[in-house]
């Protein structure tokens, strides 16, 4: 908790074991956001639906990038973030996104990385 959260509040809720409030977890970054009571699951996929509509390696790459820069230091994780986008940079997909803007139409996107 004290690397997501600020430490402080992490230290309290350890060492009290006592809850807090949606709000606040909203508030101090534990979670995202805080819905109405019910309308979990459609949040949910309206989330999944905002991902969705980005290129998948982009997002897989973005994820696993973010993942790994947990363990590095500022420059580690620069250079980390450099080799994710070369790697993207291969991709059909790096083309179909602005072909897709300049065409003014949604984007094809393939999902597949390029050949070696």
């Amino acid at each position: 908790m004290p690397r997501k959260m600020p430490r402080a509040v992490a230290l309290e809720m350890i060492l009290t074991g006592d809850p807090i409030s949606a709000e606040r977890a909203e508030r101090v970054g534990l979670v995202n956001v805080v819905v109405e009571n019910g309308s979990v699951l459609k949040a949910a996929k309206d989330f999944a639906k905002r991902i969705l509509v980005n290129a998948p390696l982009a997002v897989q790459e973005a994820k696993i990038c973010v993942d790994e820069m947990d363990k590095m230091d500022e420059k580690e994780a620069f250079q980390r973030s450099n080799v994710g986008m070369m790697n993207l940079f291969q991709t059909p997909d790096f083309k179909e996104g602005p072909r897709a803007f300049i065409e003014k139409r949604a984007p094809r996107w393939t999902g597949k990385r390029a050949k070696m």
